[in-house]
């Protein structure tokens, strides 16, 4: 398929969905990384999801993959930048054929952050963020999408305490659909997200 929009993207198309998964991939990957699980929360959940994952605009420094802002240091400018371009492409996709409350926004690490903080500012169906943080200026608001945050308990990359910040921010200002997945791992997804994700599904679509 072909979408207006301001990111370049992989996908698994269909043309009777009537729900859609965008993923957004972490620091270093590419567009490529997440569509696995794309594919994998099709097949357990027998839902015929559209699948889009986009690519991170910038090189990554090293040459090996793509990042939506620099990060070593940390570019938070260029990061509020980002945001914005992302909350344009899924503004522009809630006009074609598939409304984000129809949408699961899933990001991983970078990804996760970048979720996190464009997702509670759109009516998405589900948001799901996989080791990632909190932008420093970032909050949400009193109405927000039903959201997982997922968390490896060793993670050596992105420490737990980031995404329990998320959480603690989110429950202290509404009691909105948040769950916290804390599980016995590294930085990386969750083997039960699939399950969790599913459940959600069932709740929500």
């Amino acid at each position: 398929m072909k979408y207006d929009i301001n990111h370049e993207f992989v996908s698994i198309s269909s043309q009777t969905a009537k729900h859609r998964i965008i993923l957004i991939h972490g620091w270093g990957a590419d567009a490529e990384d997440l569509l696995s699980i794309g594919r994998d929360i099709k097949e357990i959940s027998k839902v015929d999801f559209e699948v889009l994952s986009l690519r991170g605009p910038g090189l990554h420094p090293n040459n090996t993959g793509r990042q939506w802002y620099g990060l070593y240091p940390p570019d938070w400018n260029e990061a509020e930048n980002e945001v914005n371009e992302l909350k344009l492409s899924l503004m522009k996709l809630d006009t074609c054929k598939i409304p984000l409350k129809k949408t699961i926004l899933l990001g991983f690490s970078q990804g996760g952050a970048m979720v996190v903080d464009v997702g509670c500012q759109l009516e998405m169906g589900l948001i799901v963020s996989c080791s990632g943080y909190p932008h420093p200026k970032w909050n949400p608001k009193e109405k927000y999408p039903p959201i997982i945050i997922s968390h490896g308990l060793m993670d050596e990359v992105v420490p737990i305490s980031a995404s329990k910040n998320i959480y603690q921010k989110i429950k202290s200002i509404s009691q909105n659909l948040c769950e916290f997945d804390e599980f016995d791992g590294y930085h990386q997804i969750d083997p039960n997200l699939l399950h969790i994700i599913n459940l959600k599904i069932k709740e929500l679509f």
